[in-house]
């Protein structure tokens, strides 16, 4: 539970409350309200189907289960690669909130804030250190992470309340009323576009980890309800501070450290202090986490794909020493000055949550499929679970706005002609494999018809959000019809279960 908290409470935290207020006003309380109820409503799809097998490697192999090799690349590889991007952003994160009092580990421009060449070795000498950690006993990973995490936990909260008891007044909430309009289109678009769906992301370590769980099947439904009543108790208390605090002095307060520059508006020295510690060790043990969680995701891609490669190698405290340092030095590449935060966590949770489609459409083959399967987590309403969570991921990928959605397309398309062509060792008909795959790359293109149309104000909202949800009914359909035989189903649920066994 710890570790999807932990993962939970990066840097997120000390950004997403800030940028939700800008752009939805007091309606950023919804904003984390909706974002937890979809994230709940996809957690209950893999609770499910990770107490069927408890594989390694993340939640997107599940689909690798019930579909054929070239989508369960697709999905894995994807998974994969926001992952390895978690470690040198929350890193990035810490640095930039040192710089509150070491200023070279920055440069500040009209593009935004960037690591200075100082800030560049210090955030790679601490990519190799936590890499170099997780190459030991998890547990230990693990043990380290639970105390920083009720650290990450009880300080956030801690700091809310005491700013908005020390702080708080109806005059400040209804100058924040003034200057930020409600709109109900701004709460959904606050979601992607603030990183609050970033912040939620966090909750699937726990299954990533499954196969490490002394007993997955009691533990993992937990590990996933908890850290989301958790998350949303955290966020929604940090954005009462930007409602309730600030009042006039919201036009004074900077975007680099917006929580530190709440502190110093008000004179707090010691608060400055305790976020300076937190601002630094969150991001580092959600860090922390996260390097341990791509490894395994890495190392199921290879068990999938590459099943010679070295990657598959296990040092003697069984931790994936190639697949950890690999994921730095592609790590490390990501050090390079970036868009802005916003724009980064943006891309990444709309890549995410298409890797969550995995989850609902597992759900519904399995127990169709293969019913009489032990299920010690089992819902009761498979197919409502599984449409809805599917038309939740949906929504979220939608709101990520055009260019995302034109980013996610062509990623898709050229990882599955990537797959046929380099990976696929049989000749194969390219055309054939497109045809038979375009289903994945149809819905996205779908989707990003209707974010042209709304774009172009051709559909006005909330229609094309009806418009999506629609069209995810017919895609969860498509998906679910373009399963592979029972027979390949059940090999393919023993492979799996042996890989967490061994």
């Amino acid at each position: 539970m710890l570790m999807s908290t932990g993962g939970m409470i990066g840097c997120g935290w000390l950004f997403s409350p800030y940028y939700g207020f800008q752009t939805a006003g007091v309606g950023v309380l919804l904003s984390w309200l909706i974002v937890a109820i979809l994230t709940l409503i996809i957690g209950l799809a893999f609770a499910e189907v990770t107490t069927i097998a408890p594989v390694v490697g993340g939640l997107s192999r599940f689909i690798g289960i019930t579909h054929n090799r070239t989508i369960s690349f697709v999905f894995v590889t994807l998974g994969w690669l926001t992952y390895v991007v978690y470690l040198p952003l929350e890193v990035q994160s810490a640095m930039q909130y040192l710089s509150f009092w070491f200023e070279d580990l920055v440069v500040q421009s009209d593009a935004g804030t960037t690591l200075s060449k100082f800030g560049l070795l210090v955030s790679l000498g601490l990519i190799i250190l936590l890499t170099w950690f997780n190459c030991f006993l998890l547990k230990n990973v693990a043990r380290v992470n639970s105390a920083i995490s009720v650290w990450k936990i009880l300080v956030p909260i801690a700091v809310a309340w005491t700013l908005i008891i020390m702080f708080g007044s109806w005059e400040n909430v209804n100058f924040a009323n003034l200057h930020h309009e409600f709109s109900f289109e701004s709460v959904l678009l606050a979601i992607t576009g603030s990183g609050l769906a970033f912040a939620f992301t966090g909750f699937q370590n726990g299954l990533i980890l499954a196969n490490s769980a002394e007993n997955p099947k009691k533990a993992l439904p937990y590990s996933l309800f908890a850290p989301i009543v958790i998350g949303f108790i955290l966020y929604a208390s940090l954005s009462v501070i930007y409602i309730t605090c600030l009042g006039e002095k919201q036009l004074a307060l900077g975007s680099a450290a917006p929580l530190l520059g709440i502190a110093t508006l008000f004179g707090i020295h010691i608060l400055v202090n305790v976020l300076f510690i937190d601002a630094v060790l969150a991001p580092l043990g959600t860090a922390n986490v996260y390097t341990a969680a791509t490894s395994r995701i890495l190392l199921g891609l290879s068990k999938d794909f590459f099943s010679q490669s070295f990657l598959n190698r296990l040092n003697k405290f069984s931790s994936p020493t190639y697949c950890l340092w690999l994921n730095a030095v592609v790590g490390a590449c990501f050090l390079l000055p970036f868009p802005t935060w916003s724009q980064l966590v943006d891309f990444l949770s709309s890549v995410v949550v298409f890797s969550y489609l995995a989850g609902p459409v597992a759900l519904i083959v399995l127990r169709q499929e293969l019913p009489d399967l032990d299920r010690p987590f089992k819902v009761a309403t498979y197919k409502l679970v599984g449409y809805t969570g599917f038309a939740c991921c949906s929504l979220l990928i939608y709101w990520s706005g055009i260019n995302n959605l034109v980013y996610l397309t062509a990623l898709t398309a050229t990882l599955i002609v990537g797959y046929n062509l380099f990976v696929e060792n049989k000749s194969v008909n390219l055309f054939v494999a497109l045809k038979s795959n375009f289903f994945v790359i149809g819905y996205l293109l779908a989707v990003l018809f209707v974010k042209y149309l709304h774009h172009n104000k051709m559909v006005s909202f909330p229609i094309d959000n009806v418009l999506v949800i629609a069209i995810s009914y017919v895609a969860c359909r498509i998906f679910v019809e373009q399963k592979v035989s029972k027979k390949e189903i059940e090999e393919n649920l023993k492979r799996v279960s042996a890989e967490s066994a061994s």
